[in-house]
């Protein structure tokens, strides 16, 4: 990796920490995200993948199109109770991602989801219980970011 690229992966990073920080903190806060974090981000995103990686950048709208579609089916499955936020916030994970580490994402929050959600169940014994999913979405963002950079 060329020090240009290595500077555009940091940017990346700390863009993908600032904006994931942003949108789970309204999510817990509120269960919903206003839209200016989810555009905003996705355009930093996408400028700076056509700086550094002008080439691949197919790849990240490829990402972004293939989790979108996953959360809008999700969000019709379970008759809306998987929020619009999260749905958009497959936008950011597909921008930051690329296809091949999509799967780490995936099982990440979703693993990290039902571990939690398991918890609060079975400590609170509370039925109907909404939880924000973007945290869940944010680490596995996170980790399949950093898996990809460093290990993949």
């Amino acid at each position: 990796m060329t020090t240009f690229q290595l500077t555009g992966q940091i940017i990346l990073l700390v863009l993908l920490v600032v904006f994931s920080l942003i949108m789970s903190l309204y999510d817990i806060k509120s269960l919903a995200v206003p839209d200016w974090p989810y555009w905003v981000g996705c355009i930093l995103i996408i400028i700076v993948r056509i700086i550094f990686y002008s080439a691949a950048i197919y790849l990240n709208l490829l990402s972004a199109f293939i989790l979108f579609a996953l959360y809008f089916v999700v969000r019709l499955i379970t008759k809306k109770h998987f929020g619009t936020g999260d749905v958009y916030f497959g936008l950011f994970q597909g921008l930051c991602l690329a296809p091949q580490v999509l799967w780490i994402c995936l099982a990440v929050e979703a693993f990290t989801g039902l571990v939690t959600f398991g918890i609060i169940y079975l400590v609170k014994k509370l039925k109907g219980i909404k939880i924000a999913f973007i945290p869940f979405m944010s680490i596995g963002l996170l980790t399949a970011f950093i898996l990809d950079w460093l290990v993949i």
